[in-house]
């Protein structure tokens, strides 16, 4: 990078699907910045990366891409008994970056040591998680979570210049005791687009949502995004069990689970099991989030086993829209957003999940308001694109 020209960034991570952390860099590229030139190494073959990666190309970012080995290979490299893709290796020796930016929380070490081999002046280790591989247990991840609290650990700390979380938690996971001690660590949250907040105030109305999922016209929504397994990180098997509780109060309130998985129909048969499948609404992948939370949620809950910091509540916040969540999720939420959130034990009485649910009902606020809140914090893109830009300048400007 010379003068004014964009700083070259090259993002590593397994997708471009449609969760949190690819949503976040994709409104970063929406963003436009001229400051920035962004590209994506992918997990994947072309083609397969995921619901974003036509947009990606569209907006002229180059994707490169590691297809996943083969499952044995797969496993061997899990528990570091098999040497990485080296497939990075070949991207940076054909082209010039100014940084490379690893996302996750698992052999991030093994890719800012191949950057630094090249000499790239930004590498960022960024964790998203409070747990590895959203939550699996069993023999094979005790062995992966050591590697990554020892091996791996070992060579962010010597290999990257920046270490970056989406909060204090995913900052403690990722490097211990040093995460509080390392001048190299900081904070960057996963910002929300407010201008999608914006236009959902005028794109859709309630009484449309409401007739295209075959809600009545008093229905209470009470509505949660997030993936639906592998892992049951999400925990849709608790909500199940809080909403047929606050069900039985009143034939108003119906339940909406935005997305999709492999646990899919074990919620279904939990729905039957519990007596409330008519009171479901399971749309599958949505593209308009934005647009459900301005016009269709009037709470929104959360009782994840384990979260960094969930974009799904900053969405809400904007929105308009309180937040139930649990405890095992950050408390940097209120901090940022104070009043906009309730945590729970998970191991309270359903009773007063459904009392919290009721209440976060009454405490709904206009959109425009959710908007100014959300955008005088931390919490906006704009924010995290201030940030990362500064961030990625500070280091250049320290190597030159």
């Amino acid at each position: 990078m010379t003068g004014s020209s964009p700083i070259r960034v090259l993002h590593h991570l397994g997708g471009l699907s449609r969760g949190g952390v690819e949503t976040w860099l994709m409104n970063i590229v929406r963003q436009a910045s001229p400051e920035l030139a962004t590209d994506f190494m992918v997990a994947a073959n072309k083609g397969e990366a995921g619901d974003y990666e036509a947009e990606a190309l569209a907006a002229g970012c180059r994707i490169h891409y590691a297809p996943r080995p083969g499952r044995l290979v797969l496993r061997l490299q899990a528990l570091g008994l098999s040497p990485s893709s080296s497939k990075l290796d070949e991207v940076l020796s054909q082209n010039a970056y100014d940084v490379v930016h690893v996302h996750g929380n698992e052999f991030n070490g093994d890719s800012l040591r191949i950057a630094h081999a090249h000499g790239v002046p930004v590498r960022v280790s960024h964790c998203h998680s409070t747990v590895l591989a959203r939550g699996k247990t069993g023999v094979e991840m005790h062995i992966r979570e050591l590697r990554r609290r020892t091996l791996d650990r070992k060579r962010v700390l010597r290999y990257a210049t920046n270490l970056v979380a989406c909060g204090r938690d995913a900052g403690r996971f990722m490097l211990g005791g040093a995460w509080e001690s390392d001048s190299r660590a900081q904070i960057i949250y996963c910002g929300v687009r407010l201008s999608a907040f914006e236009q959902a105030m005028s794109s859709t109305s309630r009484s449309l949502l409401l007739e295209k999922y075959a809600l009545p016209a008093d229905a209470i929504v009470i509505g949660h995004a997030g993936s639906m397994g592998p892992s049951p990180i999400k925990n849709h098997a608790f909500l199940m069990r809080a909403f047929a509780d606050l069900s039985r109060r009143s034939q108003r309130y119906y339940l909406f689970l935005a997305g999709d998985g492999p646990l899919r129909t074990n919620i279904e048969k939990q729905a039957c099991d519990l007596g409330i499948a008519s009171r479901v609404r399971m749309p599958g992948v949505v593209t308009n989030v934005p647009s459900l939370m301005v016009n269709l949620f009037d709470a929104h809950v959360m009782p994840s086993l384990a979260e960094g910091l969930p974009v799904a509540a900053i969405e809400a916040a904007a929105a308009g829209v309180f937040t139930v969540l649990s405890e095992n999720i950050t408390d940097e939420l209120d901090e940022h957003l104070p009043g906009r959130t309730m945590r729970l034990s998970l191991g309270a009485d359903l009773a007063l999940w459904s009392d919290s649910i009721e209440s976060a009902v009454a405490r709904r606020e206009p959109v425009a308001v959710g908007i100014a809140r959300v955008r005088n914090s931390p919490l906006s893109i704009d924010a995290s694109l201030r940030a990362l830009v500064a961030m990625y300048r500070r280091q250049l400007g320290q190597r030159a």
